[in-house]
């Protein structure tokens, strides 16, 4: 059971998604600090979506109402930072730019600080909020563990594969950071992952409106 939930929390945080792409972006451009403790926020959240859905409350939280508001506002807040975070440092002065990625190497990282870690929280929260995929995901994955991986139903084990699972996800993108921090010194390739990060916020977000937009149908008939 352990195994497989470290497996399907490194699968499950493979970061192409918008939170993933950020999470990079801050790490290459900020530092390390920056983007690994959105991973650590992000395992928090996953720990605490895992728990309630194998214990069969996640679904129980919010009113659909309510539900829908906070995911619109969620993914405001979301689509904000990805811009800033993601589409600005592409469309920025191309003369400025290669210069501006040559000189990074020599330039310290920028602070890390309560204020810094306090709008990771909220990015963090927010693509929670706002992804519907995420309760969709836990709706029929809790079944399915339930069922098939945790034969003595109790908190603790519960609390066990929630755990196990988030630190998988924790270890997926701390390598990813790895692997993009030296990639970093290649301009080149720095640059190609620039690109493919904002293709892949685009997409996915786009996504994220689609099923919104489903939502609301669904929710007001119209």
């Amino acid at each position: 059971m352990l195994v497989i939930a470290f497996l399907m929390g490194v699968v499950y945080s493979v970061p192409l998604g918008p939170l993933g792409q950020i999470m990079l972006n801050k790490a290459i451009n900020k530092g390390f600090w920056h983007g690994f403790s959105m991973a650590i926020i992000g395992a928090g959240a996953n720990f605490v979506y895992a728990f309630a859905f194998l214990m069969g409350t996640g679904s129980l939280i919010f009113s659909p109402k309510l539900k829908i508001t906070i995911q619109l506002i969620g993914f405001i807040f979301l689509l904000y930072v990805g811009a800033k975070e993601i589409l600005l440092p592409l469309i920025s002065r191309p003369e400025k730019k290669k210069n501006r990625e040559l000189e990074k190497s020599c330039e310290p990282e920028i602070q890390f600080n309560g204020k810094v870690f306090l709008t990771n929280f909220f990015t963090v929260m927010s693509y929670f909020i706002s992804n519907p995929t995420i309760v969709a995901f836990w709706i029929n994955m809790s079944a399915l563990i339930n069922l098939k991986l945790i034969h003595q139903h109790s908190l603790w084990n519960y609390a066990l594969f929630s755990s196990i699972f988030s630190f998988g996800t924790l270890t997926c993108q701390y390598l990813a950071i790895l692997i993009v921090k030296r990639a970093q010194k290649n301009y080149k390739l720095h640059g190609m992952a620039r690109h493919v990060s904002l293709s892949l916020f685009v997409i996915t977000v786009t996504y994220f409106i689609y099923l919104t937009i489903r939502n609301l149908q669904s929710l007001y008939g119209f």
